[in-house]
């Protein structure tokens, strides 16, 4: 007999490996087949499969069961759970809570930052170069609106005040030389009239001139004040000018000179930070005190994109910062017209009267509430009775004395552990539900479902 080709060797070998492929694969089925088969009569006879004691032992474990957990009932078409006794019920944790009718708010919960008043900050800074010759205030001090917080010694204050002396005088001077004038104006030409009500009209300019320069510094005086003293009166009151005595104490007057100016507080407040020493050089515009107004302060809230439209100008906020024990309670004044770059978040502020017993401190981070709803009376029960069954929200009422029933509702508005409850429920409420253990009820009908395949 020839020998085979290796064609037909090879095929004969592929098709032995196929066979035995096969083969393999049956043999697994098999095995998975057969342990789907004990899975499943395992379950349904709890794993004891019927054998000698263990079958007595699951007839006593079911019968246990049924009397430990209640069994499904019908009730007006929905589940009534029943217990055996009122200590089953007890020993499983349930209890009841009343049904309660209150006002109800619905309130933002936001995180929150105290700041200053911006309206009521001041930077302040000399408007004159010099140096410190006195420094008044101190960190911390509370000033009232024209408190000298420092004087400063410079030398272009005493030139404007030269000029304006020197202006004042020259004036004088040609207010008498046109009075003259006047008095003989019959001996003398025309145009030397005109030329000296002209020279007036120059050094009255320049007078005024001078005068504005003193009063942009913050000086105040007039030019009918001095008019009305004599030269050495003049030297003496200008020298002087806004300084009080108090500031002048044990300081001989003679030896003051005129080129101090003092810097004074724009309203009342309290001293948030200072950077000047006696002696120190300071240029002008450069900050040196900073004063704020406490008697108010505000509060940013920051409020999430998705809850942007829910506030309103004029709801109620209530701001606890961290660490406090109480509530500081105001309106909201102002909303942002644009969500912040960084936090994406919307920026809504109330102002907060200073209170002395709980004042507010800049930069302080606290929570707010803000409430965007109220009703004057909701029936309200504890978040913890509402339950959500798998296609319903439900509540459980007592339905005997040791049963109970779900009854669908509808969950409204929020606030802290209670919830709202309002549809044919509200309309005619139960004196209590379910509280703590309402949750072992819920698990229940979701175990009777999956047992009865509903689910």
């Amino acid at each position: 007999m020839p020998a085979p080709s290796p064609a037909r060797l090879r095929t004969r070998n592929a098709l032995a490996g196929i066979a035995a492929e096969i083969a393999g694969w049956g043999l697994s089925l098999i095995t998975v087949a057969g342990l789907a088969a004990v899975g499943w009569f395992g379950h349904a006879t709890h794993w004891t499969f019927r054998v000698g004691s263990h079958a007595a032992h699951d007839d006593t474990a079911h019968s246990h069961d049924a009397a430990a957990s209640p069994p499904r009932g019908q009730a007006g078409g929905d589940a009534v759970i029943r217990f055996d006794s009122p200590e089953a019920v007890e020993r499983s944790g349930i209890e009841l809570v009343p049904v309660e009718a209150r006002p109800m708010v619905d309130e933002l919960v936001v995180n929150g930052v105290v700041r200053y008043d911006e309206r009521h900050v001041a930077q302040l800074s000399t408007r004159v170069a010099g140096s410190v010759w006195q420094v008044n205030k101190h960190l911390g001090d509370r000033v009232a609106r024209g408190d000298v917080m420092l004087v400063v010694e410079s030398s272009d204050v005493g030139r404007l005040k030269a000029e304006f002396l020197n202006s004042l005088v020259a004036f004088e001077a040609r207010r008498e030389q046109l009075a003259i004038l006047e008095e003989v104006k019959g001996a003398v030409m025309g145009r030397q009239l005109r030329e000296a009500t002209s020279a007036l009209r120059e050094a009255k300019n320049h007078l005024v001139i001078a005068e504005q320069a003193l009063v942009n510094l913050g000086f105040e005086i007039t030019v009918a004040e001095f008019l009305a003293l004599d030269d050495e009166s003049r030297a003496a009151r200008i020298r002087t000018l806004g300084l009080d005595s108090q500031l002048l104490a044990g300081v001989d007057p003679d030896r003051v000179t005129s080129n101090l100016i003092p810097l004074r507080a724009p309203f009342d407040g309290i001293v948030i930070g200072r950077e000047a020493v006696v002696g120190e050089i300071v240029e002008a515009g450069r900050q040196i005190f900073e004063v704020a107004d406490v008697s108010t302060m505000w509060v940013v809230l920051s409020v999430s994109k998705e809850d942007a439209g829910s506030v309103a100008l004029g709801q109620t906020v209530r701001f606890r910062p961290d660490g406090a024990e109480t509530d500081s309670v105001s309106r909201i004044s102002w909303i942002s017209t644009e969500v912040d770059s960084e936090t994406r978040t919307l920026e809504v502020r109330a102002e907060i009267p200073a209170n002395p017993e709980s004042p507010l401190r800049a930069n302080t981070y606290g929570s707010g509430r803000i409430e965007v709803a109220r009703l004057g009376t909701a029936v309200v029960v504890p978040s913890a009775s509402v339950q959500w069954d798998g296609s319903r929200w439900v509540v459980f009422v007592p339905a005997g004395e040791a049963a109970f029933e779900p009854r669908p509702v509808q969950p409204g508005l929020r606030n802290g552990d209670l919830v709202e409850i309002s549809g044919d429920f509200a309309g005619s409420p139960p004196s209590h539900v379910v509280g703590v253990g309402s949750h072992v009820l819920k698990s229940k009908i979701l175990l009777d479902r999956m047992e009865s395949g509903e689910l």
